[in-house]
């Protein structure tokens, strides 16, 4: 019975963490400036882990070769 409860915990544990990772990239895209189009840098910690998390990056425009 014992090890029922422990998986039980385990499960409940994992789902747990997911929702909060979950959480925490919905927030930190829907806070994102959309207007910006992701041209500048991240301004938080929080947009920093979003985009490398979702590997998005810098993105920079058009840009002059030399």
């Amino acid at each position: 019975m014992a090890f029922c409860a422990w998986i039980i915990a385990i499960a409940v544990f994992l789902s747990v963490i997911t929702a909060i990772v979950f959480a925490v990239l919905v927030i930190g895209i829907r806070k994102g400036d959309r207007a910006r189009h992701l041209s500048d840098g991240p301004e938080t910690v929080l947009e920093a882990f979003t985009r490398s998390f979702l590997g998005v990056g810098i993105r920079r425009g058009d840009r002059e070769e030399n």
